[in-house]
C-alpha cells in the first residue's frame, strides 16, 4: 500500500535529504571502485561494478545513521542520503521509507509538468537521472527507488564474527579445489552466524535450505548440521563446486548459490547469453527479484572489503575460535543426552556448545542422538576409556595399566574395571580420618590426589563445566560432602 506524506512532512524530510549530483561515480564515490578487487576468476563490467560500489557505500563509508536512496536495477542513479540520527532501529526504517515516499512524491509532481514551468529544486532533480533518459526512464526508475541503511558497524562486526572461521574455511575450500575468496559468501548469507535462520527456512552460515542442503548434510529431527560450521562448510564449498560445473564460471556460479542451478540455466537460455550483466539486467522470473540482482555485486563488495580489513577496518578484535580445541569421537551405539553427560562427564551445557548439530529437542525429550553421530569435546579425551569414565582419575593409573574389560553396570552403562578398583581406593580414602571436620570432600580428594586436578584447572580455566562421576557423587552425598 502506498504510503501517503503530506506537504508538510515531505518538506522537513526532504530538508534533511542529501542529493548526490551530479550522479556520475566522482568523488568519494569513485573511490569505491578502486576498493573492488577483480581479477580472471572474479570478472566485473561497468554495471556490475556500479552496483559493487553502491554496497561499498553501505557496507564501508556508511553507518547505521545514515540511509541511502537508489536505483537498485540502474546503479549509476543515486537520488541521495537520509540522516537517522539518534533513532533506533524501527523509527531509522520508518524515517527512510517516509523520505523515500516523500522524494518520490516530489518526483512524480515533477513529472507531470513541462520542463518549462519546472522550479529550480526540480530541475536539480532531473540531474539525478542520465542526460538520455525519456520522461518514462525517469518514471520507471523512481518507481524503483530502494532505500538501504548504511552497514559499516554491522559490517564490522560480521568480520570479527568471521575471524574464528576464516582458517577452518580457508583448509576446507582448498581441500575442495574452491577459492578461498568464496568464503566470504557467508558474509552475505548470515554475517558469519552459524544459528542464523531466515524466514524461508534457510538456516545456519551458509543458509541452506533443506531440499538444498539434503545433498550434502544431516538434516532431520534430531540432527542438522547446517548448524555445524564445519560440516556446513564442506557442504558450501561442494555445492559450490557443482554450481561452477553446470554454469562454466565463478561469477554465475554465485549467482546459482543464491538462486538454485536450475534457475540458472533458465536465466541463460531465457536471455541467451551467459553474461552476468545481461543476464541481471533482462532476464525476467518470479524468484529473480533485487537480491538476486545484486546478489554477486553483494558478493565483491563483501570479498574486497574483507581481503583488506586490516587497512580498512584497524583495531579488529581477533576473536579466538570459541573455547579450547576438540576431539572428535564417532559414537558406535545410540545414546542419551543424560547418557553423554554421563559418559563424558561434561554437562549438557558443554555437550551442546560443541555439538550444535544436535537440536535443543534431543536434549528438552532426551532423545537418543543416533549412531554414527561424530560427538565433538574437548580435547583431554584421548581414549574411549576416557570417554566412559572421564572425571575419575587415580594417582599413580595410568592409560596402559587400565583393563578396558567392561563389568558391572554402574548409572546405566558399562563401567570399565579399573573404576571398580579406583572406587574402592576413594571409598577407603573417604572413610579415613585424614580429612578435617570443616574440609570440604572435593577439596579433600583434591589434596589426596584422587582427582585430575591438571584437567580440573584447565576446565576452570576454558569456562568448562565438568560434572563428577555419578557413582563419586553418591559416595560424597553419602559422606556429608
Amino acid at each position: 500500500m502506498m504510503m501517503k506524506v503530506n506537504s508538510r512532512v515531505a518538506a522537513a524530510l526532504m530538508a534533511g535529504f542529501t542529493a548526490l549530483a551530479p550522479l556520475a561515480w566522482t568523488g568519494p564515490l569513485e573511490a569505491n571502485r578502486k576498493l573492488i578487487i577483480t581479477d580472471a576468476s572474479f570478472t566485473a563490467d561497468k554495471y556490475i561494478l556500479d552496483q559493487a560500489c553502491i554496497m561499498i557505500e553501505l557496507y564501508y563509508r556508511m553507518d547505521e545513521d545514515e540511509g541511502l536512496l537508489f536505483d537498485p536495477e540502474a546503479p549509476e542513479v543515486i537520488f541521495g542520503k537520509v540522516p537517522l540520527r539518534n533513532l533506533n532501529a524501527k523509527m531509522a526504517e520508518d524515517s527512510l521509507s517516509k523520505a523515500k515516499e516523500a522524494l518520490k512524491a516530489e518526483l512524480r509532481a515533477m513529472s507531470g509538468l513541462p520542463e518549462s514551468e519546472w522550479t529550480e529544486g526540480q530541475k536539480a532533480m532531473r540531474r539525478f537521472f542520465p542526460p538520455n533518459w525519456n520522461p518514462d526512464d525517469m518514471a520507471g526508475s523512481t518507481e524503483r527507488m530502494a532505500g538501504r541503511r548504511g552497514m559499516r558497524r554491522s559490517f564490522r562486526n560480521s568480520l570479527e564474527a568471521s575471524l574464528p572461521y576464516l582458517d577452518l574455511m580457508d583448509s576446507v575450500f582448498k581441500a575442495e579445489g574452491v577459492p578461498s575468496r568464496l568464503m566470504y559468501l557467508a558474509h552475505v548469507e548470515s554475517r558469519f552466524n552459524p544459528e542464523a535462520v531466515s524466514p524461508a527456512g534457510a538456516a545456519g552460515m551458509w543458509q541452506f535450505l533443506k531440499s538444498s542442503g539434503a545433498r550434502y548434510l544431516v538434516i532431520d529431527e534430531r540432527v542438522d548440521q547446517r548448524f555445524d560450521p564445519r560440516a556446513s562448510t564442506f557442504a558450501a564449498a561442494r555445492f559450490l563446486k557443482l554450481c561452477r560445473k553446470y554454469m562454466s564460471s565463478w561469477p554465475l556460479a554465485i549467482m546459482a548459490y543464491n538462486n538454485g542451478p536450475g534457475q540458472m540455466l533458465d536465466a541463460v537460455k531465457s536471455t541467451g547469453s551467459r553474461d552476468p550483466s545481461e543476464i541481471i539486467q533482462n532476464y525476467q522470473a518470479g524468484g529473480f527479484g533485487g537480491v538476486s540482482r545484486n546478489y554477486y555485486a553483494m558478493f565483491l563488495a563483501a570479498s574486497s572489503l574483507g581481503m583488506k580489513a586490516d587497512q580498512l577496518f584497524p583495531g579488529l578484535r581477533k576473536i579466538k575460535p570459541t573455547g579450547p580445541a576438540f576431539k572428535t569421537l564417532k559414537l558406535e551405539h545410540e545414546w542419551t543426552p543424560r547418557q553423554l553427560r554421563i559418559l563424558s562427564g561434561y554437562s549438557t551445557a558443554v555437550i551442546m556448545k560443541y555439538n550444535p548439530a544436535l537440536r535443543p529437542v534431543v536434549f528438552e525429550r532426551n532423545l537418543p542422538v543416533p549412531k554414527g553421530f561424530e560427538l565433538q569435546l574437548p580435547v583431554g579425551l584421548p581414549t574411549i576409556q576416557d570417554l566412559q569414565f572421564a572425571d575419575l582419575r587415580i594417582a599413580g593409573e595410568t592409560a596402559e595399566s587400565r583393563n578396558p574389560t567392561h563389568s558391572a553396570a554402574m548409572a546405566g552403562f558399562p563401567m570399565p574395571r579399573f573404576a571398580e578398583s579406583a572406587l574402592l581406593r576413594v571409598r577407603k580414602a573417604l572413610f579415613s580420618h585424614g580429612r578435617k571436620d570443616d574440609q570440604p570432600m572435593m577439596a579433600y580428594m583434591h589434596s589426596q590426589g584422587l582427582l585430575d586436578t591438571d584437567r580440573l584447572a584447565s576446565a576452570k580455566q576454558e569456562g568448562l563445566l565438568i560434572e563428577p562421576h555419578p557413582a563419586l557423587h553418591a559416595m560424597i552425598r553419602g559422606m556429608g560432602g
